[in-house]
């Protein structure tokens, strides 16, 4: 990027050719250096009358003019001091946030694999590492419950068969008056029952995820006993990452036997630090360098956002992906770590120049810029600059007189440098715009009496709710992105549950139930007289207690997100719904969700966290010797860590009503007047002063005016156009935005109120 060039001239011609660097000098030879420079060579006597034309040369090695800002080295103290130059140039700049990252798996491409029903395995596929295709046999197992499924099915399938024959048998009898009807009917009934087991059997079946060509020779062949083994496989293409399995070993549906890890796409997982949050947003570009992969660097964008601070750390989190290139050993892997700088700002080609090149002295950051250079001497001009966003090793030149192409020094400079110290602390333009000075009249006004606290931001309960399964089971389908928004009712993932299909079979068995008698009640109450008033009275009892079991099986699949016309198919279908909907209870984003593919999960176990961020609160602790200050509706301003510099009204709404016993201090609520521009989230770290009195118009400056060294407090008074006196002053009371000045300043004196931590290092390098 940058070419270092020495300049060769022969009279009026000049040619830029490249050089090599000389080997660095020790510390003791860099020591011998200067000091020989300063006392014997600069003594070194040159010609004293004009070169080609040139004035004469400095008869001390160096001439210097602070004013000007103009210097004359010789050829000698040049090689001595090991000048060298490069060329400013442009480059494409952006201002960045640095981070750290980890590679993650994605939720959709990280999967579990657990045994629905328990059992012993009988043989097993695969081994660790290997690659498996979606469908792939992971491993076979012998299971007593599965025994008992296919034991029922084929005695459900034989009932009906045998009513069956016996219905056709008694109707001929029937016809011609040789049976009662009631036995006819009740026959009829007893095929009603068998196949209601039969349908209910199938169902758990199904709800298994069984082959259906096995359950179709299992009814099939009555004469011949089939042995259906437990068979698992895989969801998705991947690599075994990890099985610890043996034959024989005994495993229960709550065990993760296998786990497969699709690596074809990863996530970049980036922790933001709390200050840099405001900064980083959904689109900017990212560069990450891993420690497994020293000198190479890799270009990716920001996905999304968690919209959540850790609470522990105060870390947020975004996320960016990364593709491994297919048919070939994955590059990226989970686990892996590495350093992300995010360009926070769109970039643009902007002059830079080495980091080398800046030389500081004081408040003011200046180059010298080799003007010209012969064969006995150089002359350099000081530039002021101001400078912008760092880049590696180079920084933005936003103002000054430097252009593309010129010759700054990059070595030897701040030996150079220190010979332009001032006497005076002078503030160029230029210096001005670089430290950001600002100035304000002292005058008078009002001071407030307040409290500060420390605070956190805090997402109200009714707007921070958690997604969870009521029945326990195991993740299906993942339905939603990282920091994704979601609407209410909307199904953030599916889980497979055996109680869910428990409570499936449960409705089924009702309802046949109730349907078979129905049947029953009819049939009674049309033979009137042919049957006892006991019989109608018991059947009408059976038929409502299984209404009522019916009613009752509906409500609790409604309560865990089974919608009535999914209910009403499970009814007249039979076919059990495979998986449990995990509804989004709120409008909001999802901020937290730690799962997997195919992970088993407790019943009522929080699976997503969803966070209303259209209106949050600030809660502050306030100290006990402060509570008799406080009342509700008094202004407060909110400083927040991720953004300093804007503070946020709000106004008190709630106190506590106990101390806690650890910090001895109360909780206060701040309802915020307007939210932030830039995204607010639950958790984030705030500075709070409650306003609970004003004074009357007091001389004063503002806070940022004020610097202190021990007990003494000092301001810069601007004098001339571009000079400044710092002023030992006198202070009194003081808010969050103005100082009271007791002494050392007049009314409408020009005080720096920004760029005052700078100008108190230029006053220091004065000499």
């Amino acid at each position: 990027m940058f070419r270092l060039f020495q300049s060769k001239r022969d009279g009026d011609g000049v040619e830029n050719t490249p050089v090599k660097r000389p080997a660095s000098f020790s510390i003791g030879e860099r020591s011998l250096i200067r000091h020989t420079l300063r006392i014997s060579l600069l003594a070194v006597v040159t010609a004293a009358f004009g070169h080609e034309g040139h004035r004469p040369l400095p008869a001390r090695g160096m001439e210097v003019s602070p004013e000007t800002g103009r210097m004359i080295l010789t050829a000698a103290a040049r090689d001595v001091l090991d000048v060298r130059t490069e060329i400013a140039a442009t480059d494409t700049v952006s201002p960045s946030v640095l981070a750290y990252g980890t590679l993650v798996s994605p939720w959709n491409r990280h999967t579990m694999v657990s045994s629905p029903l328990s059992g012993k395995i009988v043989r097993l596929f695969v081994t660790p590492g290997e690659s498996v295709k979606a469908g792939q046999k992971l491993a076979e197992l012998d299971s007593p419950d599965l025994d008992l499924l296919q034991l029922e099915l084929r005695t459900a399938k034989a009932a009906v068969d045998l009513s069956s024959r016996l219905v056709e048998s008694m109707q001929e009898a029937g016809v011609g008056g040789a049976i009662p009807e009631v036995r006819f009917v009740e026959a009829k009934n007893r095929v009603e029952q068998d196949r209601a087991r039969l349908e209910i059997a199938v169902a758990k079946w199904h709800g298994l995820q069984l082959p259906q060509d096995s359950l179709e020779t299992l009814l099939g062949d009555h004469e011949r006993e089939h042995v259906q083994r437990l068979t698992l496989r895989s969801p998705i293409d991947g690599i075994v990452a990890h099985t610890d399995l043996n034959v024989g070993r005994i495993v229960d549906p709550k065990e993760h036997l296998f786990e497969v890890l699709d690596l074809s796409v990863v996530w970049l997982k980036v922790s933001i630090l709390e200050k840099d949050i405001s900064r980083v947003a959904d689109g900017q570009k990212a560069e990450v360098s891993f420690s497994a992969m020293p000198g190479k660097t890799f270009n990716t964008t920001i996905d999304s956002s968690s919209h959540y601070l850790d609470p522990r750390t105060h870390l947020g989190t975004v996320w960016t992906t990364l593709v491994n290139p297919p048919g070939s050993q994955p590059e990226f892997l989970p686990g892996m770590t590495g350093h992300v700088r995010i360009d926070t700002d769109s970039s643009a080609d902007r002059l830079v120049i080495p980091m080398s090149a800046v030389i500081r002295n004081g408040a003011e950051r200046f180059v010298l810029v080799e003007e010209e250079r012969t064969k006995v001497a150089s002359v350099f001009q000081k530039q002021t600059l101001v400078l912008g966003a760092r880049t590696g090793k180079l920084i933005e030149v936003l103002g000054g007189n430097l252009y593309p192409g010129d010759s700054v020094v990059t070595r030897g400079g701040h030996q150079l440098g220190s010979y332009f110290a001032q006497g005076v602390l002078r503030v160029s333009e230029e210096t001005a715009r670089d430290i950001g000075l600002d100035t304000e009249r002292a005058a008078l006004n009002g001071i407030a009496e307040t409290i500060t606290l420390d605070g956190l931001s805090d997402v109200p309960p009714s707007r921070r709710t958690s997604a969870a399964s009521q029945p326990g089971g195991s993740i299906a389908q993942i339905l939603v992105d990282r920091g994704q928004r979601v609407r209410q009712g909307d199904i953030l993932a599916r889980v497979i549950s055996q109680e869910f299909q428990n409570l499936q079979l449960e409705l089924l068995d009702a309802n046949l139930e109730t349907r078979l008698l129905q049947s029953v009640t009819d049939s009674l109450r049309l033979a009137s007289d042919a049957v006892s008033q006991r019989r109608l009275w018991e059947s009408e009892n059976q038929l409502r207690d299984a209404g009522n079991r019916r009613e009752s099986a509906l409500r609790r699949l409604a309560a865990v997100g089974v919608t009535e016309s999914q209910r009403n198919a499970l009814m007249t279908s039979g076919r059990l719904i495979s998986s449990l909907p995990v509804i989004a209870p709120i409008d909001g984003f999802v901020v937290n969700f730690e799962k997997v593919l195919g992970q088993v999960v407790l019943p009522e176990e929080p699976l997503f966290e969803v966070h209303d961020l259209s209106q949050v609160w600030v809660r502050g602790f306030v100290s006990e010797r402060d509570l008799s200050r406080i009342q509700p509706g008094l202004n407060v301003r909110v400083r927040f860590v991720g953004n300093p510099e804007e503070v946020v009204a709000g106004r008190l709404v709630r106190i506590g009503s106990s101390l806690e016993a650890d910090g001895r201090t109360m909780s206060v609520w701040i309802e915020l007047a307007k939210m932030p521009e830039w995204p607010l989230h639950h958790n984030m770290m705030a500075r709070l002063t409650i306003e609970t009195g004003r004074s009357t118009p007091l001389l004063s400056v503002p806070l940022s005016a004020v610097i202190r060294e021990s007990a003494r407090a000092y301001v810069f008074v601007r004098k001339d156009s571009d000079v400044f006196e710092r002023r030992y002053v006198t202070t009194g009371r003081s808010d969050d935005f103005a100082v009271e000045i007791r002494e050392g300043l007049a009314e409408g004196e020009v005080v720096a109120v920004r760029g005052v931590a700078q100008l108190q290092t230029g006053y220091a390098a004065l000499r």
